[in-house]
């Protein structure tokens, strides 16, 4: 009888379930030893008709690829196999991920090559693309980078460790590394799926076919953001499998277990203090105004005029400093903060988070700060505190009253008759309340939709810059670039501390005339390296402008530290980054594509 292709599959199917499930059979009864040595005769079996199969039909495509699929699970069945005999609980669980990934990654390419097999043009380039892409040596040695160091991750990290510390660190090393290496990838494909065939004259083939150039640029952006897409989806789903891996083990204690539960698996929002009665602050802000303008009327105006009536730039200062006083705490001191909106926090969660950052005005003999609290008239007690260290304190929900607020009064304590110095807190984050609302799982998946609307920019900008410039120039533009959109946040501060300018709160041209007469003045005073500096940050600022802020769209910190990434946050991440930043690059790439002269007529 003559075996075609689908026998041979319904043989090797009949095969491997007779032998796997007689030997599961066999173990559910009781006879262990004979049910594994029937399963493994069963593998052995349906191994060797695979083998016999692929080297008949090697050049069935459908052939080779469950030929592939089987010799892969035998392969991954023995590793596995032999890490549970030898007791390597983290070699087996590791062998486990990579198999689950690759196997995942294998079969979600050839769906997707399955749907980009319609007749479009567009799809034909990304099909091709991602062809090329296989081939490709480096892309490749990225792909198997993160297929094998996700798993790797959870089991380099302390054991030690207190079990909330692991999650985190597991979580922001493999959202990072998940980034940097298809961030790579993503430059490194963009550009020289362009530059070679520009270079190879394997374009002209493609431009001779009913291709416009618009649409050989889009099929080469929908298939690296088809390709970027299957991986970090690939990627996600192991990041969720090891963190719920991670978060089964045993905690240290029962803080660390709450931890892990309503601070990092979480998705929590957070709460910046207000003033107990309603109005408190403005007032303060205008007795302060009143002072200042006896003192100083010249400056600060006539007595009985509005803050309104204040310039922008000394109302925001003046602000500035009543708040840092009502976040700072005296000797002996009292100051009551409350927090509203916490009727979700009742349902989702069962603490809340308090968080400081307290920071003595002077040294004290042991660096501890000491703090005396009550929550809603309530005591409550806060341990000793390290100085200038950020503490987190967890509070039951059942201190949040019916109308979802919450006042936690803080006294600067008297520890063995001694006095502590005044405690201050940081104004942006000194003080803070965390609440959840929402799961982690939902934060993850925002997270992942994020880096890939920094992939998909990343691509643009590798297929314009290969329009025009050569392998090397073109990555080292896009790495450039990539490094300074990631480090946005940091060079923003950097900037904002190297120099000062008028406050940001003021209208542009406010601001615009305030630095040019700040310039002017530095020099009139004879400070012109002061001068200089402001200069320096407004062409820092202004060629910030010219790139992508993705610190501003940075999921990893937030992520492990349990904090929403909300949906505004997504949104405004694809408008700005996958809309208007990956528009505008694919416009001017193909302006630059469509003017260049691909072949020249030789008569």
């Amino acid at each position: 009888m003559r075996i075609n292709p689908w026998l041979w599959l319904i043989v090797w199917l009949a095969l491997l379930g007779l032998g796997v499930g007689l030997g599961v059979l066999l173990i559910a009864q009781g006879f262990v030893a004979a049910g594994f040595t029937v399963a493994w005769l069963g593998s052995i079996t349906a191994s060797l008709w695979v083998g016999f199969g692929l080297f008949h039909w090697r050049g069935v495509p459908w052939v080779r690829r469950i030929a592939t699929l089987a010799i892969a699970s035998v392969a991954a069945g023995l590793l596995i196999q032999f890490g549970q005999n030898m007791g390597l609980t983290a070699f087996t669980r590791v062998v486990i991920g990579v198999y689950l990934m690759a196997m995942s990654f294998y079969i979600g390419l050839t769906l997707i090559r399955i749907l980009l097999s319609l007749g479009h043009p567009v799809f034909g380039v990304a099909r091709t693309l991602l062809d090329e892409a296989i081939r490709m040596k480096v892309p490749l040695v990225f792909i198997v980078l993160l297929i094998v160091i996700v798993p790797v991750l959870p089991f380099v990290i302390d054991p030690e460790e207190m079990l909330r510390y692991r999650i985190a660190t597991f979580l922001q090393w493999s959202i990072t590394a998940v980034t940097v290496l298809l961030s790579l990838m993503t430059v490194f494909l963009a550009v020289g799926t362009i530059t070679s065939e520009i270079q190879n004259r394997q374009i002209f083939l493609s431009m001779s076919k009913p291709v416009s150039r618009w649409q050989y640029l889009l099929g080469k952006w929908l298939g690296i953001g088809a390709l970027n897409l299957l991986l970090v989806g690939v990627c996600g789903g192991a990041i969720y499998l090891f963190t719920m891996t991670l978060a089964d083990q045993p905690a240290r204690n029962l803080e660390d277990a709450v931890a892990v539960s309503q601070r990092v698996l979480v998705a929590r929002v957070g709460e910046n203090p207000k003033p107990v009665e309603p109005g408190a602050m403005q007032r303060r802000y205008e007795e302060r105004l009143e002072q200042l303008r006896l003192e100083d009327p010249e400056r600060y105006g006539n007595v009985g005029d509005t803050i309104n009536d204040l310039n922008p730039k000394l109302r925001a200062d003046l602000q500035q400093s009543v708040m840092a006083q009502w976040y700072s705490i005296g000797p002996r001191q009292t100051k009551t903060y409350r927090f509203t909106g916490l009727d979700r926090a009742k349902t989702e969660g069962q603490t809340v988070q308090f968080r400081i950052k307290p920071k003595l005005g002077s040294s004290s003999p042991d660096d501890m700060v000491y703090l005396n609290a009550r929550v809603n008239d309530r005591p409550f007690t806060i341990p000793p505190l390290v100085d200038n260290t950020y503490h987190v304190v967890d509070i039951p929900v059942s201190f949040v009253d019916d109308n979802g607020s919450m006042t936690i009064s803080l006294t600067n304590a008297v520890i063995e008759g001694r006095e502590q110095p005044s405690i201050s807190f940081n104004l942006d984050d000194g003080i803070e309340l965390f609440y959840r609302v929402g799961s982690f799982e939902g934060n993850l998946v925002r997270s992942l939709i994020i880096v890939w609307l920094q992939l998909a920019f990343l691509a643009m900008l590798g297929i314009a810059a290969g329009t025009f410039l050569g392998f090397p120039v073109a990555c080292l533009v896009c790495l450039m670039i990539y490094l300074i959109a990631a480090a946005s946040a940091y060079v923003n501060q950097s900037l904002a501390d190297y120099s000062a300018f008028p406050s940001d709160d003021l209208p542009f041209w406010e601001q615009t005339t305030g630095v040019l007469s700040l310039i002017g003045r530095k020099f009139a005073e004879g400070d012109p390296w002061a001068g200089i500096r402001i200069v320096i940050r407004l062409v820092g600022s202004g060629f910030m402008l010219l790139v992508p802020s993705f610190g501003t769209y940075s999921p990893g910190p937030l992520l492990n530290d349990g904090r929403l990434i909300s949906g505004r946050m997504l949104r405004d991440a694809a408008l700005n980054i996958g809309l208007i930043w990956t528009g505008v690059v694919a416009v001017i790439g193909y302006l630059i594509f469509r003017a260049r002269e691909l072949a020249r007529v030789t008569v």
